[in-house]
């Protein structure tokens, strides 16, 4: 069995190395076929303010899963 669940796990780590190579592959063409453009097509609100809003909503999300995580310990 020990061959198996090796040839199994050979053939998974295999395909996902055929999707990452895929993935790759499409960025490579959207790149060719739309140039610099090809970001807007994988990251959303490009032109907008997000520089200027950097770090902003995580930290308010850090101190909400923060607030969360220690009433969890509380209760244990």
């Amino acid at each position: 069995m020990a061959i198996t669940s090796t040839t199994l796990s050979n053939k998974e780590s295999l395909e996902k190395l055929w999707q990452a190579f895929q993935a790759v592959q499409k960025l490579q063409e959207d790149r060719l076929a739309w140039g610099i453009n090809h970001v807007s097509l994988y990251v959303e609100n490009v032109d907008g303010d997000w520089l200027e809003k950097w770090g902003e909503e995580e930290e308010g999300e850090l101190d909400k899963k923060l607030v969360i995580n220690s009433k969890g310990h509380q209760q244990n």
